[in-house]
């Protein structure tokens, strides 16, 4: 049994255990199946696509302003694959080239497939027209195209911008020239570059970051033409988010300046015309002088209907038996 100190008192495991091997469950490994393609068409256009995406790629590495650039150069590609397919997201990546998957988007309404952004150096902007070149002309042992398992479920290619790498939403995503608060979401060990780029290109930018293992989340105040230049002109993006408010602001708030907000929020509320709202409190009570909750809980909970007064006490004796 476990010897380490009781120090979380809210959970609580009876009775001893005992260690057995791991052994994994029998069940057979089904591979799904390729896509079905025409090699050589298949490698014709997803060859044509690569280029494309490639000779914009090298005309907004040209573009880049040199006082303003940071990081290693490089691009991202945004990449399609069908919605069936979504394991081949992690081949799209290579360590070794630093090629890196940074955001996948789900299937929408407006488009089928998923999407993988990925950052590709400069130096390795030749690994996936590479890749398709050997699937066209070279076989494995069996016979098979080389590579196939990836190109086979690659659809189409194109440079990404900063819509490529929005994971939120998509009725999230700003319209129009004004500045907005927005989620960066900071590959691994990017701080320090995207500092830099925030100063050259005056962004707002809250001291407060959350991290995870590998990405560090910023709140940045900038319209959408700042965060494709921050895309184009860097490579410390991962994804992008648009920000939620949060109730800290109001939490730091003293008494009488929470007073004011909420008697302001209730010149604006229009209660419900008659009892057609219905809301469950599992907890011992409510605050009913409370100015944004009075008006809901005087027309429903002191008066009809009635079973809602039989709920309150019944949560009281739950609770206290806990």
């Amino acid at each position: 049994m476990n010897d380490s100190p009781r120090n979380r008192p809210h959970l609580f495991i009876d009775g001893g255990g005992q260690t057995e091997q791991y052994r994994r469950p029998a069940q057979a490994m089904r591979t799904p199946p390729l896509p079905g393609r025409d090699r050589a068409a298949h490698a014709d256009a997803l060859s044509a696509s690569i280029g494309v995406a490639l000779e914009a790629a090298r005309a907004q590495l040209g573009a880049r302003a040199t006082a303003v650039a940071e990081g290693v150069p490089g691009f991202y590609l945004q990449i399609e694959v069908p919605a069936g397919e979504k394991a081949v997201i992690d081949q799209l990546g290579n360590r070794q080239k630093q090629i890196e998957v940074v955001a996948v988007r789900e299937p929408t309404a407006e488009n089928p497939s998923v999407t993988a952004t990925v950052f590709v150096p400069a130096t390795a902007e030749a690994y996936y027209q590479e890749k398709v070149e050997a699937y066209r002309t070279e076989e494995t042992r069996t016979g098979r195209p080389k590579n196939e398992p990836l190109i086979a479920r690659m659809e189409v290619v194109r440079l990404a911008t900063a819509r490529s790498l929005f994971t939120d939403n998509d009725a999230l995503f700003p319209v129009g020239d004004g500045a907005v608060w927005w989620e960066i979401w900071l590959r691994d060990g990017h701080r320090d570059v995207f500092s830099r780029m925030a100063a050259r290109l005056n962004l707002e930018v809250k001291d407060h970051a959350v991290r995870f293992p590998e990405r560090e989340v910023v709140l940045v105040l900038a319209n959408i033409e700042s965060i494709d230049r921050l895309v184009a002109y860097s490579d410390v993006v991962a994804e992008l988010r648009r920000a939620k408010d949060t109730p800290a602001f109001f939490l730091g708030l003293d008494g009488a300046e929470q007073r004011e907000w909420s008697d302001e929020a209730v010149a604006r509320v229009t209660p419900p015309a008659d009892a057609n709202v219905a809301v469950c409190i599992l907890d011992s009570g409510v605050t009913q002088a409370h100015p944004l909750l009075s008006l809901a809980i005087s027309l429903h909970f002191w008066g009809t209907p009635p079973s809602l007064k039989l709920i309150q006490p019944q949560i009281r004796r739950t609770k206290t038996s806990r």
